[in-house]
């Protein structure tokens, strides 16, 4: 059971993680030293955003802007109760919905954390407040289409870079994530390795017409990385095929998900790392839930 104390006032859950989609019990305790009565109250689900934009001024310079939303995404109302006996607690137990699609993000450009928010009223005037974290996990549902076990391959001009064997597109916190990568060589060279990274990639579209002097802003983050190989020579002709295990950290910051004002994938990169020179990769897209 989690909570955050206010004076007088509590909020508790059954646990600190709720599905998008499902319900969540939350029980509102009050304690008073003064005798009286609750006028009223309410018990709400709060959604707290912040997405990051790229916005232009009319002389080309760019600058990031931040917007902020906070959304009430369901509501009960508490009625009368009473009287209050000082010291001894009145418990009200309600249940909010959350809504599907909803899910908590700790990304770069993206952010979203949930709240369970309660306030009671007395005639005196001695409201009380509390609130406590929730976090909304997601199973992705609409990202389900990404699915198969294929080859994903990239041709540069140093060489041509694969992905295979990777057992299952789904990706979840805390799972191993086993592959082969393959590198072909079109030239000769030398990479000082080669390293497979876990991709988070953020897409926040430009809003317009709204606001014309923004600009679509993208971002890549690596969460996780682990060496395939060591410092290798490049020789045509000579395929290497070097496996690799890679852990996903849990939690996962995210799940997959695309929103009209954002959309999150996760990739798994291959890095053909090369001394001043730029890097052949290539990139799988996974299927990334953060609810079992």
């Amino acid at each position: 059971m989690t909570s955050v104390q206010a004076p007088g006032l509590a909020v508790a859950t059954a646990g600190a993680t709720v599905e998008a989609g499902q319900s969540l019990e939350v029980a509102v305790r009050f304690v008073t030293d003064h005798p009286g009565e609750v006028s009223g109250g309410h018990v709400e689900l709060v959604r707290h955003g912040a997405v990051a934009h790229l916005e232009r001024n009319w002389m080309g310079a760019g600058a990031t802007v931040s917007s902020r939303r906070s959304a009430v995404l369901d509501r009960v109302e508490l009625g009368p109760a009473g009287p209050l006996v000082a010291g001894q607690p009145l418990v009200r137990r309600v249940t909010l919905a959350v809504p599907a699609g909803e899910a908590t993000v700790e990304g770069y450009l993206v952010q979203q954390a949930y709240a369970i928010r309660a306030g009671l009223r007395t005639p005196d005037g001695r409201d009380a407040e509390a609130s406590t974290a929730v976090r909304v996990t997601s199973r992705a549902a609409d990202r389900s289409w990404v699915t198969g076990t294929a080859a994903v391959v990239e041709d540069a001009d140093v060489a041509t870079v694969g992905i295979e064997g990777v057992s299952s597109r789904r990706l979840s916190g805390g799972v191993l994530v086993p592959g082969t990568v393959t590198v072909t060589p079109r030239r000769a060279g030398r990479a000082r390795g080669v390293r497979v990274e876990l991709v988070l990639a953020e897409q926040v579209p430009a809003r317009l017409p709204q606001m014309p002097l923004e600009e679509d802003r993208a971002r890549t983050t690596v969460v996780a990385t682990v060496a395939a190989a060591g410092p290798v020579d490049l020789h045509p002709g000579r395929v290497l095929r070097l496996p690799f295990t890679l852990r996903a950290p849990l939690p996962l910051p995210a799940p997959s998900i695309s929103t009209p004002e954002f959309t999150l994938r996760w990739l798994l990169r291959a890095v053909v790392d090369r001394p001043l020179r730029p890097d052949p990769t290539a990139a799988l897209e996974l299927w990334a839930a953060t609810a079992p």
